[in-house]
């Protein structure tokens, strides 16, 4: 949970021509200490910048120079010492003339949360905040940075959707273009689904970030996108998605055991959850069930090599979706089922400027699944130029999540680097946006940091976790 004694403010600085180049470099260093110097506080510790909006281009169709577009820069920053020294804070701003001006950030509801450590997207006009270009920012997917890294690496990738399914403008040419998918599996005689056929936008639109995070560092990373059109336009009969997505995971599992390019890579994105996993009586349990046939296919896919990446889904306790059960909703509840798995790397969901969104499924995660839920979070609530919708949800998140494991896989293959090695990467190269180190119910163990992972794993393991890791490996 984020740390009540940080306060939340904008600060808006006519800028000189040093802070104007330290801002457009994020040269974090210079820029506190040029920004200290300009407020004249008389002390280093009193803000931190965590957000540089006057980055964004000018909107399309706006005549202005770039000089002019950041004669006034703005800044997100975080003011620790809780609600007075915030207030002092922007009394003694408020005293340097008009220069400089300070304010809240973006309007969120007091009467849940009076420090301002979450956002609910409906209390703001748009909802949206930054294009997908801040979004990729956010979690570092810088391309020079992910190229000096040797990414993307030689190997293909083949980067699974279970969603409302893809356009065949996204799928590779060819006969192979997924699976299948019998809308009711105990009815043989059932409506079947084919890739290539969405039901709705939703499955494109999570496809098509993954898609840019995976070719972020260069459009010639070797990805193929596999379609499995597996769930419906709103899940209203829970016992009949259950088996169809249980199904269609052993479809997929069934492929990549007998596929015969053993050295391609698997990665599964999941941008879904159950809105209300309850079960009549005399059902199999799904919300707290290790050994329900989804979970059981899904670790299967997990030991033979396939990444799975999940959503957190909407349920969190401060917006959550309107079909979400009270019941699922909140701490210790809202990420249940598959997403609870250990096998799986749980994404939620934050703001470009790394703001927790209050609707993102929180941990800990249901009593008889992995606690530690979600394992990260990733950026929603974007806008971006090639899809007409919007990027919302944790599904947005998830897709970022995906496409960046996906990109990793071009390099580092599941023979040299377990799922699970890579997944505690991924966990131990995050950064928290404010709070304690470690993991936390809201952020997991923080925001994805795509080039610290990379370049983490490109630093050769100690010899005494090497030794210990194959130890563990023959004892098993």
């Amino acid at each position: 949970m984020s740390d009540p004694n940080e306060i939340r403010l904008v600060l808006s600085v006519r800028g000189s021509r040093a802070l104007r180049q330290a801002y457009k470099d994020r040269a974090v260093g210079s820029v506190h200490r040029l920004l200290n110097a300009r407020l004249r506080l008389g002390r280093n510790d009193l803000f931190k910048v965590v957000a540089y909006p006057s980055n964004i281009p000018a909107p399309d169709g706006v005549d202005i120079s770039e000089d002019k577009l950041r004669e006034f820069l703005v800044f997100g920053i975080v003011v620790s010492g809780g609600p007075t020294v915030a207030e002092d804070f922007a009394r003694s701003v408020k005293q340097l003339g008009c220069d400089v001006a300070v304010g809240a950030d973006l309007v969120v509801n007091p009467a849940h949360d009076p420090f301002w450590t979450h956002w609910c997207p409906h209390e703001a006009g748009d909802g949206l905040m930054g294009d997908r270009a801040a979004a990729l920012r956010t979690i570092r997917a810088d391309p020079a940075v992910l190229t000096a890294a040797g990414l993307p690496g030689p190997e293909q990738v083949n980067l699974v959707f279970v969603d409302t399914g893809l356009p065949h403008g996204l799928l590779p040419t060819g006969s192979f273009k997924g699976w299948p998918v019998r809308e009711d599996p105990m009815h043989p005689g059932g409506a079947v689904r084919l890739p290539g056929h969405p039901l709705t936008p939703h499955g494109e639109m999570v496809a098509r970030n993954a898609r840019a995070v995976a070719l972020s560092a260069a459009p010639s990373a070797k990805l193929r996108l596999l379609d499995c059109p597996a769930i419906p336009d709103g899940i209203t009969r829970l016992p009949v998605f259950l088996h169809t997505v249980a199904a269609a995971l052993f479809h997929i599992l069934a492929t990549i055991a007998v596929w015969p390019r053993k050295s391609e890579g698997w990665v599964i994105c999941n941008a879904w959850a159950v809105f209300d996993p309850a079960v009549k009586p005399g059902q199999p349990p799904y919300a707290n069930d290790p050994l329900h046939p989804i979970a059981i296919a899904l670790r299967l896919l997990n030991l033979i090599g396939a990444d799975l990446v999940f959503a957190a889904g909407n349920c969190g306790q401060f917006c959550p979706s309107p079909r979400c059960s009270p019941a699922f909703t909140g701490p210790f509840s809202s990420i249940n089922g598959a997403n609870a798995l250990p096998e799986v790397l749980t994404v939620g969901a934050v703001r470009a400027d790394r703001l927790w969104l209050g609707y993102s499924g929180q941990g800990p995660g249901i009593a008889g699944m992995a606690r530690e839920k979600p394992d990260i979070c990733a950026p929603s609530q974007f806008a971006s130029d090639d899809y007409p919708g919007h990027n919302t949800g944790t599904s947005a998140a998830c897709a970022l999540a995906a496409g960046a494991v996906a990109l990793l896989r071009t390099k580092w293959r599941s023979s040299t680097l377990t799922t699970d090695r890579l997944r505690a990467a991924i966990r131990r190269n995050t950064k928290q946006p404010s709070g304690p180190v470690g993991w936390q119910e809201r952020t997991g163990h923080g925001i994805l940091d795509l080039a610290a992972t990379a370049a983490a794993l490109n630093q050769p393991e100690p010899s005494a976790v090497r030794q210990k890791r194959r130890q563990a490996v023959r004892s098993a």
